[in-house]
């Protein structure tokens, strides 16, 4: 996902020793304990109940906002009890009739909980819940003139506002299937996730259109989007048809915008796997966000490409680089955040880290307007490195925090750009063939199920064959980067850690300018200091640290702006 208003980029110099002093006394904690794989987002989960599919049928207006709805929904019933109830999230709708297996079912709904009696049967039996209602949501599905003056509808359920119109276990950590039966204007069409298996006029001026999704999604990725589009077929990839859907005003926009879309989804399957959906769609639509993954029908903000053709009037290279930016993010999203999705919110770097990383990957080997190569990953990688010290000046925190119930308050630089570093250091780490393997694993063991760090980096020793506990809890429980300073003494170089606290374990390149030319030493630190003998270098008149870009560090002169 990308916000939809784009953070202050000032780089803030005086960070890294605020950042560092405060998170000193967590570092050692993080490194002996590492990333814990427990349920610690607020969330009350449902234990004994797992969701395995949604029917959500919906009558949109024609006018006004109210809708009128039933979500079925089945479910498995992993123990029993003397009382059993379905507790599901639901908002302030008004709900007339529920039926569980066919039969009139007792329920009660209040504070944004639907509480059904379910029946009492052996465990592992499975159940349907049909819930009838009607109102007009509050949140989660948007009904509004978009930015032409035409009504539109629109899901925008992430984190948790998916309970706002359908009845559900609005958290990522129950995966259902899910299918939508729309009826809505004849002059809008409707998309949603899966593939549309019928669309039939009914003869008043109304269209049912059904999507069924087979894949299992987290509910925030459950969506549909009605309007009066322009859709292009922009091409097949792998199997997999890839359309543009864009009001009629923008298509010419939607087109620029869209541009690389085949390149990139063509990228992504061959360096992670099959496309887990039956097909990709990227749609212009009335919402919250820049860009929202939702899984095979990934929304983006009105605006955002309605005005591709003019946003790059100074610089168009750099505009047109966003909007691939953007798309290749979003992409990403549909093996890392879809497919295999973070169990607890705060792994979310699970997410948006994978997104925001390989999204610079693409560039490494596609190219953008400023180059391609390591090169241009290095640069970018460098950009983000600028917005996570911006962000450490006031929330000196690291990746995985506990406790956090405000979602939105996880959409930050941490989990985005130093979730990024964390991939890109292990690529260092362990080297391309075992990183990108150990990818492909991640999402090929996990496609269609839920995740914790821990997962991640069990995957990732396996593959390498290395021990990367201390790695992950350096990087992603302890906050701040290390504070580097390199001091010559005659013909020894002294590397030093300046940051309070226990030093960083840490993969070091330095690049050394000699009288025979370039060169490069590899030094592995696991003290606040060491010595390295330069005598066999012969004259070297320069050093720099990290010269390719792989260290996510701070200098002397950042923390001293």
């Amino acid at each position: 996902m990308s916000p939809v208003t784009t953070r202050d980029r000032t780089v803030v110099l005086s960070v890294v020793c605020l950042l560092l002093t405060a998170g000193s006394l967590l570092a050692q904690d993080a490194i002996e304990v590492g990333i814990p794989s427990g349920e610690v987002d607020g969330y009350e989960r449902r234990s004994g109940v797992d969701v395995l599919h949604y029917d959500i049928s919906l009558e949109l207006p024609t006018n006004g906002r109210e809708i009128t709805g039933r979500t079925t929904i089945l479910y498995e019933a992993e123990h029993s009890s003397l009382h059993p109830t379905l507790d599901l999230d639901f908002g302030a709708m008004t709900v007339d009739s529920v039926r569980v297996d066919g039969q009139r079912a007792q329920f009660l709904h209040e504070d944004e909980t639907l509480t059904v009696r379910a029946p009492r049967e052996p465990i592992a039996t499975r159940h349907t819940t049909s819930v009838w209602y009607h109102g007009e949501p509050q949140d989660g599905l948007i009904i509004q003139p978009n930015r032409h003056g035409d009504v539109v509808v629109f899901a925008d359920n992430w984190p948790d506002r998916a309970r706002y119109w359908f009845p559900s276990i609005d958290h990522p950590s129950d995966k259902a299937t899910v299918a939508f039966e729309i009826v809505a204007p004849e002059e809008w069409q409707v998309v949603a996730n899966g593939y549309r298996h019928e669309q039939t006029k009914l003869g008043d001026g109304r269209v049912r259109t059904r999507w069924i999704e087979t894949a299992s999604i987290p509910t925030y990725c459950m969506v549909l989007g009605a309007a009066p589009f322009s859709i292009t077929n922009a091409g097949v990839v792998n199997g997999v048809e890839v359309t543009h859907w864009t009001y009629r005003a923008d298509s010419l926009a939607g087109e620029a915008a869209f541009s690389r879309s085949t390149e990139i989804l063509s990228f992504y399957d061959s360096l992670f796997g099959p496309f887990p959906y039956e097909k990709l769609a990227h749609v212009q639509s009335s919402t919250r966000y820049g860009g929202m993954e939702n899984a095979s029908a990934i929304f983006y903000g009105e605006s955002t490409i309605g005005d591709a053709l003019t946003a790059g009037a100074g610089d168009p290279g750099q505009a047109a680089d966003g909007l691939t930016s953007l798309v290749a993010h979003e992409t990403v999203h549909q093996w890392f955040g879809d497919a295999v999705t973070e169990n607890d919110w705060h792994h979310l770097w699970l997410s948006e880290g994978f997104a925001s990383y390989f999204a610079a990957v693409f560039f490494e080997f596609h190219g953008s307007s400023t180059g391609n190569g390591p090169s241009e990953l290095a640069r970018r990688m460098r950009a983000m490195t600028e917005r996570i010290l911006a962000y450490h000046l006031q929330n000196p925190e690291p990746i995985y925090v506990q406790n956090r119930r405000e979602y939105e308050s996880l959409l930050t630089p941490n989990n985005y750009q130093k979730g990024a570093w964390v991939l890109h250091m292990l690529r260092r780490r362990v080297g391309d063939q075992a990183f990108f393997d150990a990818v492909r694993s991640f999402y090929g063991e996990l496609r269609g199920q839920t995740a914790w760090t821990a997962d991640f980096e069990r995957v990732s020793e396996r593959v390498s064959g290395m021990d990367l506990g201390w790695f992950f809890a350096q990087w992603v429980g302890r906050p701040g980067v290390p504070v580097l300073v390199v001091d010559r003494r005659g013909d020894r170089l002294i590397v030093r850690q300046l940051q309070p606290g226990d030093p960083y374990r840490l993969d070091l390149e330095l690049g050394l300018t000699t009288d025979t030319g370039e060169r490069r030493l590899e030094v592995e630190m696991k003290t606040s200091e060491v010595e390295v003998d330069l005598e066999p270098f012969g004259a070297v008149t320069g050093v720099e640290i990290d010269p390719d870009g792989w260290l996510l560090y701070a200098t002397p002169d950042q923390v001293q702006g």
